[in-house]
């Protein structure tokens, strides 16, 4: 009876020790991030209207997909189902001409060689709330993640150091889980470059509407999250068009921060086979002719007839909305501009359920665009919080060496 008691005391012992060392080292974790304090945004004001769309060349659309995964870590990460040769050929059947892998905070080089417009990137992120980024441009991977819950300090400190390591940082997939990104969160954050709004597995219109809202020029880009290419709802399902000439990675890298990019949210028929829906997907896909300004006069014109045209302004607000039957044949849709217009946006549905996503129209003082900065280092909050910290730890390990 005795031995068994001593016995449970060590097992006790030692595991206090684990779960204290733990719990040291996540607060210890929190003293590498600085306290934030932010400026209040400044909405999109001026005379000048930024059109991304206004000189595109509607032959140079190029169909791409940044976000996928492969088989990586012994196929313990989601993706195990996903070889190299596999994920490459399931979407070159589908005609697509970049294919993007974004394997968890790991640079898959397969595509290198094979893809002249190979762009080296990675998904960085493994805390509980999926609060995850899509890198790309990747010149080291960052592999410090924060585990468990994340204040607006520990996501704009991520997203600086992300930026200092990345040609583009997107906020991946804002809407997957609650107390992840939140709505809110987006009325501060600043120093990223792009939103991922359409995701195979969520789309975040409400997480964009309120960056737009508040002043971020964020553009959107829609990928798959692919995890199984060979499963008909997890491929070609949320599409970005990039405008380039070429698929040359610095050529996407422009189209991507300026904006020259729609995204397609395809529609999903689960009943239907994976040939037939290469050839659907070839057949049916619509594609942008032009978005143009005239003055205030923005025109739309697009390769299938639209069932229902949305423009939306500041707060999400639907600014115009026109609904059509397929015997109208209207294949294009315009909204003049009115200057208490902030931002307009516009969302396009087709008759078989498939949407298309443009990038806003946006007001500047000037041609001259600087994107917002809010954040701001509180040095005396960050050597409060670090005192905080460092009591703690201390406290656990005295705790420990008492027990």
């Amino acid at each position: 009876m005795a031995f068994n008691d001593l016995m449970m005391k060590k097992i006790l012992k030692y595991f206090l020790y684990l779960i204290g060392t733990f719990v040291a080292f996540l607060i210890a974790m929190n003293i590498f991030v600085p306290f934030y304090v932010f400026d209040e945004p400044v909405p999109f004001h001026g005379d000048y209207l930024l059109n991304p769309y206004q000189d595109i060349d509607s032959t140079y659309w190029k169909c791409c997909n940044f976000h996928g995964h492969t088989r990586q870590y012994g196929g313990v990460t989601n993706g195990r189902n996903n070889g190299n040769e596999v994920y490459d050929s399931m979407y070159r059947m589908f005609g697509y001409d970049h294919v993007g892998i974004s394997d968890y905070n790991k640079v898959n080089g397969y595509e290198d060689g094979r893809d002249p417009g190979f762009i080296p990137g990675y998904e960085h992120g493994y805390n509980v709330w999926k609060i995850h980024q899509v890198c790309l441009g990747t010149k080291k991977v960052r592999y410090v993640d924060y585990f468990f819950y994340q204040t607006l300090s520990h996501k704009q400190h991520m997203l600086n150091k992300l930026g200092e390591q990345n040609r583009v940082v997107a906020i991946a997939h804002p809407s997957f889980v609650d107390g992840g990104y939140l709505v809110r969160d987006m009325k501060y954050l600043s120093n990223y470059n792009i939103l991922e709004v359409l995701n195979g597995f969520v789309n975040s219109p409400k997480h964009w509407d309120m960056a737009l809202s508040n002043g971020h020029l964020v553009y959107l880009i829609a990928d798959d999250d692919t995890h199984d290419v060979l499963k008909i709802n997890d491929i070609a399902l949320r599409i970005t068009y990039l405008n380039a000439k070429d698929n040359d990675a610095n050529q996407l890298y422009d189209a991507l921060l300026s904006g020259k990019a729609v995204g397609i949210d395809f529609k999903l028929d689960r009943k239907e086979k994976m040939d037939d829906k290469v050839v659907r997907f070839k057949r049916t896909m619509p594609h942008l002719n032009h978005a143009r300004l005239d003055g205030t006069h923005y025109d739309i014109s697009v390769t299938k007839p639209i069932a229902k045209v949305n423009f939306i302004g500041q707060g999400g607000m639907i600014l115009k909305e026109e609904n059509h039957k397929i015997a109208d044949s209207i294949f294009g849709a315009s909204y003049d501009i009115q200057p208490s217009d902030q931002y307009v946006r516009t969302v396009l549905t087709f008759f078989d359920g498939t949407t298309m996503w443009l990038n806003p129209v946006t007001r500047h003082e000037s041609d001259v665009i600087t994107k917002q900065r809010l954040d701001h280092i509180s040095y005396f909050w960050t050597a409060a919080l670090w005192g905080i910290y460092i009591g703690i730890i201390t406290l656990i390990v005295l705790l420990i060496r008492r027990k």
